[in-house]
Formats: C-alpha cells, sequence, structure tokens
C-alpha cells in the first residue's frame, strides 16, 4: 500500500519564543515566592527597628529647632523710657554688636523694662552665642543701674510651656495656695525627668505691708527713706564673725530676720530725746500681696496655675508620664480641699499623632503579608 510521507514546514518545528518582559515578571515573581520567608523576616526585622525607634525617639507637639535669636529682658522698676534707652537698652545693644555672627540687632523699651534681640545667622551654634551674651552682659553689668534685673533666653520651641496644670481650693486664701504652689509643688515637679523650669502665674505673692502715717512721721520729724533704710538695716542675716576653742573654728552668725508684723512694728527708726521710736510709734503693720498682674481661673474659681516646661530634647509624653505619678502621690499627702488638674495638657496631640504612626505601621505589616501569601 502507497504511503505518504508530511512534510512540515520549518516555521511550524519551533515554538515563538515568550516576551521578554513576560520572562522577566514570570522570574521576578519566582524570586519573591521562592525566598518570601526571608522577604517576610525582613520585614519583620524593620518594623520592628522602626517600632522601637518610635518609643525610644523624644515625642513634641514640634520637632527640636533653634532658632537663631536671643532674648534679653530687663526689668528695673518704674524707670522712664527716655532715662531707660540711655542707661540700659543703648549700652546693651553695643555690647552685644560684636559677638561673632550676630546681624542684626532689634530693642523695644517701655517704662521700666526693655528687650533687646538679638539675631543671628542660621549657621551660628546657638548655645555658644548665648553664652557669648551671658558674658558680655557680665562685663558691662558693672556699668547698669544696680536695681536692672536682666534675664537671656535662647529662642527655641522649648521657651513655651507644655503642661499647665491648676491648683484651687474653696476654702484657702490666693495666698496660701501660692505658698502651696512654690515650697511644696514646685520641687516636687522638678525633680521630673526632662522638665527645664516650672513657672507660677496667678496668686498672691505674701508680703508685709508697712503703712505709715504722714501725722506722727512729722510729729517725730522723720522721713519715709529714714524708715525704709531702717528697715533694710535690721532685716539681714549677716556673719559676725569667727570662734576658736578647744582646736575648733565655729563660724558665727547673726540672725536679724524679721519674722512676722510685730517683729517689724519693734524695729527702731531713731532715737528722739533720749527714747527709741519704733516702726509701730509711727506705722501700721499687716500682712498683704504683692501686685497681681495675671488673673488665671479653674473650674469657676481664682487659681495659681503651674506652667512646666520642657528641655530642648524632653520628651513631652514621658513628662505628663511623670508629672501624673507626681500628682497621684500628692493628692495623697495635700490636704482634701485642694485640687490639681491638667489646665492643658500638649501630650494629647502627640499622643493621637503616635497612635496614628502606630496605625500606619501595623497596616503596612498586614498589607506586605497578603501581597506574599495572598
Amino acid at each position: 500500500m502507497p504511503t505518504h510521507d508530511s512534510i512540515v514546514p520549518p516555521a511550524s518545528r519551533h515554538a515563538d519564543p515568550l516576551p521578554t518582559g513576560g520572562k522577566e515578571r514570570h522570574g521576578a515573581g519566582g524570586f519573591y515566592v521562592r525566598h518570601r520567608q526571608s522577604i517576610l523576616f525582613i520585614t519583620l526585622v524593620l518594623c520592628g527597628a522602626g517600632a522601637y525607634a518610635a518609643y525610644r525617639m523624644p515625642s513634641s507637639v514640634f520637632p527640636q529647632t533653634d532658632f537663631p535669636r536671643v532674648v534679653i529682658l530687663v526689668d528695673n522698676g518704674v524707670m522712664p523710657t527716655d532715662e531707660m534707652m540711655a542707661t540700659i537698652t543703648r549700652p546693651i545693644e553695643e555690647a552685644m554688636k560684636n559677638i561673632p555672627g550676630v546681624i542684626n540687632i532689634r530693642s523695644a523699651t517701655g517704662r521700666g523694662s526693655a528687650e533687646i534681640n538679638v539675631f543671628f545667622t542660621w549657621q551660628t551654634d546657638m548655645v555658644e552665642a548665648e553664652l557669648y551674651v551671658l558674658g558680655r552682659l557680665s562685663q558691662i553689668r558693672a556699668s547698669l543701674p544696680a536695681s536692672a534685673r536682666t534675664q537671656v533666653h535662647r529662642l527655641t520651641f522649648a521657651a513655651f510651656p507644655i503642661i499647665g496644670i491648676s491648683l484651687t481650693s474653696r476654702t484657702r486664701s490666693l495666698a496660701d495656695l501660692w505658698e502651696t504652689a512654690r515650697y511644696e509643688i514646685r520641687p516636687r515637679f522638678l525633680r521630673v525627668r526632662g522638665v527645664a523650669r516650672v513657672a507660677l502665674v496667678g496668686g498672691d505673692v505674701p508680703e508685709y505691708h508697712v503703712v505709715v502715717d504722714p501725722l506722727r512721721l512729722a510729729a517725730y520729724h522723720l522721713t519715709l527713706p529714714e524708715v525704709s533704710e531702717a528697715l533694710a538695716r535690721t532685716n539681714r542675716f549677716v556673719s559676725a564673725g569667727m570662734h576658736e576653742e578647744n582646736h575648733q573654728l565655729y563660724l558665727t552668725l547673726v540672725d536679724g530676720r524679721l519674722p512676722d508684723p510685730r517683729a517689724i512694728g519693734d524695729v527702731v527708726v531713731a532715737w528722739k530725746g533720749g527714747a527709741p521710736v519704733r516702726v509701730r510709734d509711727i506705722a501700721t503693720v499687716r500682712k498683704g500681696a504683692a501686685p497681681r498682674f495675671n488673673i488665671v481661673t479653674a473650674d469657676g474659681v481664682d487659681a495659681v496655675l503651674l506652667n512646666v516646661y520642657a528641655q530642648p530634647d524632653g520628651n513631652v509624653l514621658a513628662i505628663a508620664r511623670g508629672l501624673q505619678r507626681e500628682l497621684r502621690s500628692l493628692r495623697e499627702s495635700l490636704p482634701p480641699d485642694l485640687r490639681l488638674a491638667f489646665f492643658y495638657d500638649q501630650s494629647l496631640f502627640v499622643r493621637e499623632g503616635v497612635a496614628s504612626v502606630w496605625e500606619s505601621i501595623v497596616l503596612g505589616l498586614v498589607l506586605s503579608v497578603l501581597v506574599l501569601y495572598a
């Protein structure tokens, strides 16, 4: 029987090659599948490192920034503006001008106060610049009025308080609240790690007032400066020398401080006709308060506010946790009529931001696992 051989065209003997792009995709996918455990391990390690860094990293509402600016605040009572300008503001400006890195100086002078702003270049080390300002200020301190008080601050976000805590009471005076905040609560807050300082706002600063009767003062032929000088001369704590006995050296001190209104009234102002003229003969001594320039209210009553400032690299969340621990301890030791509460708290905003970061980390981890195994 005859047979027929079929002839296959040469082109059909070989299959068309796959596109190059398809091979690359197949190869990359195969690599991911073959090394999925290693990739998952690396992903978990990176997520763990990120979680550790997020936990250890200082948290704050604003980033740590050193603005190229140093502020000098001067207080000199009620000195007139023109005299403040001539004797305080101008000498300070001239002394600051030759500090390395200074590009501009601006000032504002008022009655009894002045603010001098020293601007530097952004490349200047601001910690060193602050030391330069303090050094120049100490050099000219002798030429400034003796009553002038100065403060120097480097402008950073740490210059603003991060937490405010109010102290209130419906039975105690503002003077009592101020003393409690100043001598009991403030030292406890300063022990918290990361706290730079604690400032008091509001309340009455206690002091004694000597109200002189002009008629009685004139009757004894005395003047107000004589009364003021007698009080300043008596209300002192000084050394009276040393005493050596039995091979030991003792330092003797004289405590002439006036602790109460009765002691102030017993101060001798002058001698007239062989008899002492005491403060109580020409004046009335009573307990009062220093002039108050700020009023703080919390829960509908007057309060004393403790503003907590963080260090430039402080962790707001850690500081808030430390303050909460101190508050729990203080509530157990303070009288029950005193109430401590958070007035404002930046850690709430920071905590919400950190929670959103953690949410992103967890979501990214879940999505990466789904991509590998789905």
